[in-house]
């Protein structure tokens, strides 16, 4: 009776070239070590440096210079009146005419009082002859993980600062929708509450014209104003337009 063997495949390798391999595996590790480190390291910057480790607390900074060279490109295709410096409850509105002239819709998302105090010269500069400031800021400054660093006081002398810097235009300066129950968890109505008393006080201090938005106006997510409550941040803004 035949019998059979079984026949294991023999090693191609050498035992001299797996031990060669080896060796190399081992000389290389360090330099794979350090240069996952570096790349991490890197990342970690970059992550820093383009806000996403901000944007993650609902404060996208690597939104600011996109946004900031699309209003200089608006600016110059039109001779706005008006300008309003907002956040993401300006810029997600929808404001072609203020006082039956043009208007320049400077809102940046994430913008706090202190953010917009950087670019509001350049981008006044790239307008053509504004006759009307509208600061519509304050929402931002009242995050929860904000308020300990930048308390109402300094921001408000801050927003002071802003406001009276443009002396000689017709300015205007806004109070702060309420927060809504979905986003009481990320911003301190009772922050906003102050810093509206605050800006009430400016505006009588500084003569700059008062818009009242310091109330209850209908949110989609307690923050950002449903499309249709834009009727009340339009017609509180044309209060501007008042004798």
């Amino acid at each position: 009776m035949p019998t059979s063997s079984l026949h294991l495949p023999v090693p191609t390798t050498s035992v001299k070239t797996f031990s060669y391999r080896l060796r190399l595996a081992w000389l290389l590790l360090p330099a794979f070590i350090s240069a996952t480190a570096l790349a991490g390291a890197a990342g970690w910057k970059l992550g820093k440096d383009n806000g996403w480790e901000n944007a993650q607390k609902n404060q996208p900074i690597a939104h600011f210079p996109q946004r900031l060279n699309a209003i200089k490109s608006q600016a110059g295709q039109m001779e706005a009146k008006t300008i309003i410096f907002g956040d993401s409850l300006t810029e997600f509105a929808k404001l072609d005419t203020l006082c039956g002239t043009p208007v320049l819709n400077a809102g940046v998302s994430g913008a706090t009082i202190q953010d917009t105090a950087g670019w509001t010269d350049d981008l006044i500069a790239s307008s053509s002859r504004p006759e009307r400031l509208v600061f519509a800021l304050g929402t931002n400054n009242a995050k929860t993980y904000l308020t300990k660093a930048q308390p109402v006081e300094p921001t408000l002398a801050a927003y002071r600062t802003l406001i009276t810097r443009y002396k000689g235009y017709d300015i205007a300066i806004a109070t702060i929708p309420n927060i809504g129950a979905a986003a009481a968890d990320r911003f301190d109505q009772a922050y906003i509450d102050s810093l509206n008393a605050g800006i009430r006080t400016l505006a009588n201090e500084t003569g700059a014209k008062l818009i009242e938005l310091g109330q209850p106006i209908p949110t989609r997510d307690g923050v950002h104003l449903q499309p249709g409550a834009y009727s009340i941040w339009t017609t509180q803004m044309a209060s501007v337009c008042k004798a």
